[in-house]
């Protein structure tokens, strides 16, 4: 773990620095190597404002506090942060299943069995439509994709949503009889 710490208009203190740094080092426990944390310590007038970012494998958080001293608001940071790494370890674990970010660097184990299973998830019957109709029953069904008989030319057919929001088209030119 990387943690660089700025003090601004205030002189340097080892204390606050370890302190800063055990509640980190707690905080970032389950992120993904490489860890860099930038703490910077600012103060203006009776303000005293503490700004954390961390970043690991891709994902950046970021929070900002004043307290009545710069350890209230390290502590108030501390809260700020934990909530945010809870979110993105519960939005990890309802997409993956995996509940440790730290998992993610560990290489996969393959298991040594030649035999592939299909799991079948449901039925699907090929209707005919146009291009138009199956981008509406796609919108509709919240199906990543919807297989189709062209009503043109009585092709079989795929569209699915890309990434972008836009849609794409496979045309097989298999026809159905």
């Amino acid at each position: 773990m990387n943690i660089q710490i700025t003090f601004r208009h205030i002189p340097s203190s080892s204390a606050l620095k370890q302190y800063a740094e055990e509640k980190i080092t707690k905080l970032t426990k389950s992120l993904k190597e490489p860890v860099e944390v930038h703490i910077i310590f600012t103060q203006e007038k009776k303000a005293n404002t503490v700004e954390l970012t961390v970043t690991s494998a891709g994902k950046e958080l970021y929070a900002k506090e004043q307290g009545i001293d710069m350890y209230a608001a390290i502590d108030l940071i501390y809260d700020k942060l934990y909530k945010q790494l809870t979110k993105l370890k519960e939005k990890k674990k309802k997409h993956t299943g995996i509940t440790s970010m730290r998992h993610l660097s560990q290489p996969a184990v393959e298991e040594e069995n030649d035999e592939v299973m299909v799991i079948p998830e449901t039925d699907y019957f090929v209707r005919p439509m146009t291009t138009e109709e199956a981008v509406l029953q796609l919108d509709m069904s919240g199906t990543p994709f919807i297989v189709y008989l062209d009503a043109g030319d009585e092709k079989v057919n795929v569209v699915f949503k890309r990434g972008d929001g836009h849609y794409g088209l496979i045309e097989t030119g298999a026809r159905f009889k």
